[in-house]
């Protein structure tokens, strides 16, 4: 009956003179609010199976995506991740202090060569003296045998003389021109190295500037692709958390549903116990008024509660689904896709880094070359510093040979005389030349030395911490890479997991509404009995202070097995606020259906 029939058949009389019709009336209106319980009861049953079912399946999901996140925040949290940054760093520290320290050797070694080349044309200069001797010797052969054969006999002891000074003219000859050759080569050698290092060493300067900066803008830029790695899959996780505790409570309280479903029964059964009160009555039925409205006032708090109870529970199951489709594994997945390009183009600056590595080695090849040369050289001199000694013994045995010749043939030996001082005279020249020879070589031995202690930095002990940085180095992006790949590839699938979660979440709030829509008979029973506990209150203001409340309580909850509903009876006849709901969904000891 609607309400405004229902309020017409129970505008009750005094409470001496009710008819039979209107206690028939009431016991009508006790009836229909039974009945909409237990349609209740019955409709919501198949909707408490589908509910249990889709958030059954949701825990599983959320159970899933959760063991996946838990095991991307592990790999994240590798150390070969957190180790990365720092060891790029050192590495790029390490091939700063290398790289500056060829650059610095290679350019004193510049200045060394330049030197070189300067000893070097002083020594061609000499060596080039030491050849026109060489000539001027074979002239005072040539010279020596004419004036042999002039003589004839007489001149039969200076014979030997002229074939000495040949060949020793000729020995020198040979001497000095493959020194020539020699130092002419390395003085070649030494101005190619020299214009390479002019020419290349600024342009490698600026490069390794150039890298160095560009390598620490890329660390930095990595740097926060990693802080995002290591933050952004913890934030999920734990938003994965919390949406896994709200579809846990919201399983628990669907699997405590008996709790409710009994305290609907027991409602109805103090609505029958309201009706056999009434009914059973007979003339004395005005009696029993303040004891069936008390029975109605404690079904009336009952029904409220179990409607606040499902009111909370359909706000906390709205809640759960609102977390579950705000779940997005993109940004996981987004984050392993920017850390592979950044790890990328890290590598790609260390590998330009390794080109400048190469390019200085490659200068230090090429002056090791040169100075190897130089070492060449200057042995080729020392050599022929050596002859030199045994020239001027012979040169000055010459000149003596020739003055006792001289002086032997008397008047004829006037010739030979002036070729002994010829002689004498370029003996005297080799001796400065040969000297001057000596103090260059000795420079050059000294700058050879020089350059052999500054070659140092180009050993390959000199590069065994820069090798074993890149070893560490590349093995920590390889694992940052590898880590990259695997969190991408699994929030892939997590992605995959919260799109289906996101699709069985609009299914289960069909459902959701559908007993939601049945649990709307509560309002229609509530509506029955307040109407009718209103209408015995208006006919008798003084009536919820007539029952005896120790009856009441006795005879009401004799099936409440619920803590709850206890606490639920008092509030009701004590007049006091019903108890609050339990807010937490995240455990079994709630009792909401």
């Amino acid at each position: 009956m609607a309400q405004g029939a229902l309020m017409s058949a129970i505008r009750l009389k005094p409470a001496n003179n009710r008819s039979a019709e209107e206690v028939t009336e009431m016991l009508s209106s006790l009836n229909r609010a039974q009945g909409e319980l237990v349609r209740l009861a019955a409709s919501s049953e198949l909707e408490i199976a589908a509910v249990t079912h889709a958030f059954k399946g949701l825990a599983g999901e959320a159970g899933q995506v959760l063991q996946q996140a838990a095991v991307i925040v592990s790999s994240v949290g590798n150390e070969n991740v957190s180790a990365a940054l720092s060891r790029v760093q050192g590495l790029s520290e390490t091939v700063k202090t290398f790289l500056g320290q060829r650059l610095e050797a290679a350019t004193s070694i510049l200045q060394t060569l330049q030197a070189a080349e300067v000893l070097l044309r002083h020594l061609a200069w000499a060596t080039q003296r030491q050849e026109a001797i060489a000539g001027h010797l074979k002239a005072l052969s040539v010279l020596t045998n004419v004036e042999v054969a002039q003589m004839g006999d007489a001149g039969s002891g200076f014979h030997f003389l002229a074939q000495e000074l040949y060949s020793f003219a000729k020995s020198v000859s040979e001497q000095t021109q493959e020194l020539a050759r020699q130092a002419e080569s390395r003085k070649q050698a030494i101005e190619e190295t020299r214009r390479d290092l002019a020419s290349g060493l600024p342009g490698l300067q600026s490069e390794l500037v150039r890298a160095e900066s560009d390598l620490l803008s890329t660390l930095q830029v990595i740097g926060d692709g990693l802080s995002l790695l290591a933050a952004v899959p913890g934030r999920f996780q734990i938003s994965v958390e919390t949406t896994t505790q709200q579809i846990a409570g919201v399983v628990s309280a669907i699997q405590a549903q008996d709790i409710t479903r009994q305290q609907v029964e027991h409602v109805q059964e103090g609505l029958r116990l309201a009706a056999s009160t009434l009914g059973t009555a007979g003339g004395q039925s005005a009696s029993r008024f303040p004891t069936v409205y008390a029975g109605l006032t404690i079904q009336i708090s009952q029904l409220k509660n179990i409607q606040q109870t499902v009111e909370h529970w359909v706000s906390q199951v709205g809640s759960c689904m609102g977390g579950i489709q705000k779940l997005n594994a993109s940004e996981v997945v987004n984050v392993g896709s920017i850390v592979l390009i950044q790890e990328r183009e890290l590598s790609s600056q260390l590998a330009r880094v390794e080109e400048l590595q190469q390019k200085s080695q490659a200068y230090g090849v090429k002056i090791q070359d040169t100075v190897q040369g130089l070492s060449s050289l200057v042995e080729l001199v020392n050599e022929h510093l050596k002859r030199s000694q045994t020239i001027r013994q012979r040169l000055q045995l010459l000149t003596f040979n020739s003055l006792i010749e001289a002086h032997h043939l008397g008047r004829q030996g006037g010739i030979v005389s002036a070729i002994a001082n010829l002689i004498k005279g370029v003996s005297a020249e080799w001796i400065v030349i040969a000297d001057q020879s000596q103090a260059a070589i000795t420079e050059i031995v000294r700058l050879v030395q020089q350059t052999s202690h500054v070659m140092e930095v180009f050993s390959d002990a000199s590069s065994e911490k820069l090798r074993a940085d890149q070893m560490h180095s590349n093995a920590t992006l390889d694992g940052v890479r590898n880590t990259a790949v695997f969190v991408a590839h699994e929030a892939a699938q997590m992605q995959g997991v919260t799109e289906r979660m996101q699709t069985h979440v609009g299914y289960a709030r069909d459902t959701v509404a559908r007993l939601e829509a049945c649990f709307g008979r509560l309002g229609v029973a509530l509506t029955e009995i307040e109407t009718l506990a209103g209408g015995l209150q208006r006919d008798n203001p003084q009536i919820a202070g007539e029952y005896d409340a120790a009856e009441v309580e006795r005879l009401f909850s004799t099936s409440y097995t619920t803590e709850i509903e206890r606490q639920v009876l008092q509030s009701a006849l004590l007049g006091t606020p019903l108890p609050v709901v339990e807010t937490s969904l995240v455990s079994h000891a709630v009792e909401f259906f």
